[in-house]
Parts: C-alpha cells; structure tokens; sequence
C-alpha cells in the first residue's frame, strides 16, 4: 500500500505523470491509476489505495473540477483529513473545495528544485509523517471540523426540542434542513442526504450500459455490423468486448467512465507491447469512438 495516493483526471496524465515521477524520486511511496493491473478490478482497487493512503494529492484541472470520480475521491480525502490540493492548470476549483487553496503548479515541467514543487512535497510528507503542513497546501485537518460541530450541536438540539411537542416530524425536518448541520442529522439517522459516491456509481453504470449493443459505420444501413458488450465479471472487473463481422474480436478493461466518456485498455498480453486504449463517447444512437491516436470514428446503432 503505497504512502501518497493521486487523484486526477485522464486528460491530464501527461502533466501528472511528471508529478508522480517528481514524488517518488524524491522518495515518497505513490499509487495512481496508472497502477492498476490488466487482471484487478478498477473501482475496488481504487477504493483500497485510497482508503489505505496516509495522503491524498488530488490535482485540479478544468477537466478534473467537471469529473465526479475525482470530486468524490476529493471529498473522501478531505473528510479524512489527508488531502492536498494542487492545481496543473488555471482554474476555479470546485464548491467548497477552495477556501482550502492549495498550490499551482501551471506549466512544471518537473524541476524538483522548483519552490512550488518543495511545497507540495514538504505538504504530503507531513501529512503522511501525521503532522500538519503550512498553510496554503490545501490541507484540511478533519479535526476542526468537529470542533466545530461540538459548538453547533446544541443549537441544533435546542431546535428539535422547542419544536417537539406542537410537531415532531416538522422539528426534525427544521433542524436538519440547515445546511450546517445537515452532517450532524446524517450520523443519528435524522435524515437521509443524498449520497454522492452512490449518484457518482449510478451515473457511472448508466454510462457503460448504454454503449452495449450492434452498430455499423453507416446510418441504417447495419451491413458491416458491430457488436459491443460492456459487463462486469465475477471478478468485479468491468470489460468491453467487441467483434466485427469479418472475424475482429478485441476485449479490454474499463478504467474510467466519467463526464460522458468510457475509456477501456487493452488486456492483451504484455509481450504484444502497449496495450491499446479506447474512448467512447455515447450520445443517445450515435457514439464516437477514440482510438490511442485520438482519431475518431462516428458509430451508429442498428435496428432490428
């Protein structure tokens, strides 16, 4: 289980594959996606390096601000008290995520004399090493926001109870329809918030559903069909297979499914080279598919 766990989104792997790089030369223990083996499970094994993680860089970027899966791995680091914000391009980060700030990093090219990158290093040492870093680095220790709910926590029952006997249910609903206390009314059941990471799991399912099933190159005509499945084995990995009429057959692994595209990697052999790698963007009947390349092809669904 590696110390420092990166989250950020696939458009901006070339940026945060100098930053991983930057970190372990300067001997920090670092887990990213990139990580994962053709054989694990995607969701499952990032769920575990995160949960196992001592520190959580998540690096912002218009693209990863717009992905649910790295906002909801930022939420999760940030409530356990171990995220370090770092922002690899221009950009507002996201609701409630920048009075934490955090360290721009626009433009690195991976100079680990740099002063921006001492910084971020100096932050995920000491949040691995359990002590707090300077301010400025994104740091959110969770403890302060407990001290604070202590002092809220008897507003809010003094709420419930003044409302208690004309109206339970009406009380119940005034206290914890306060957007500050809201957290407070999750932990005794008072309410039930919409969970995030479970709207984050549907969405994400939908997405890889819809682009199973036949298509063809050209509108209507189906005669050089395509046939895509999308299903997740026993294993808990999620794979794509497809095969063409004339005998072509490919399977790969999904790794992400986010903001409207599934990107699967070949799990072919290591001793065929790189795996390749495909995007599918789709968009009701129509879908684009993406080859390593970033050529696309436009796919359209057969009828029967």
């Amino acid at each position: 289980m590696a110390d420092v766990f990166v989250s950020y989104k696939r458009e901006d792997l070339p940026a945060v594959h100098i930053l991983v790089a930057g970190l372990r030369r300067c001997g920090l223990s670092v887990w990213w996606d990139q990580d994962i083996r053709a054989d694990e499970p995607w969701e499952l094994t990032i769920a575990r390096e995160l949960e196992g993680a001592k520190a959580a860089i998540v690096a912002w970027s218009p693209a990863s601000v717009a992905s649910e899966n790295v906002k909801a791995e930022a939420r999760r680091a940030r409530g356990q008290g171990k995220l370090v914000q770092v922002f690899i391009a221009p950009c507002d980060p996201p609701l409630f995520f920048g009075e934490r700030q955090g360290v721009g990093l626009h433009g690195w090219k991976g100079d680990v004399a740099d002063p921006r990158f001492k910084a971020i290093l100096a932050a995920a040492q000491a949040v691995v090493a359990g002590s707090v870093p300077p301010v400025g680095t994104g740091h959110a220790p969770h403890r302060r926001r407990w001290r604070w709910a202590i002092g809220l926590a008897g507003a809010v029952v003094a709420t419930a109870i003044l409302g208690l006997a004309a109206n339970l249910g009406g009380a119940r609903d005034a206290a914890c329809g306060l957007s500050a206390a809201a957290f407070l009314c999750q932990r005794p059941a008072l309410a039930s918030p919409p969970d995030p990471a479970a709207s984050a799991v549907r969405a994400r399912t939908r997405l890889i559903q819809s682009i199973t099933g036949v298509w063809d190159r050209q509108a209507g005509s189906c005669a050089d069909p395509i046939r895509i499945n999308a299903a997740t084995g026993p294993d808990g990995v999620t794979r794509i297979t497809v095969a063409g009429s004339k005998g072509y057959r490919s399977t790969g692994q999904v790794i992400a499914a986010d903001s409207g595209a599934v990107v699967s990697r070949d799990v072919a052999a290591a001793d065929r080279g790189p795996r390749e790698q495909w995007e599918y963007r789709p968009e009701g009947d129509d879908m684009t598919v993406l080859d390593k390349n970033g050529v696309p092809t436009t796919l359209v669904r057969c009828r029967s």
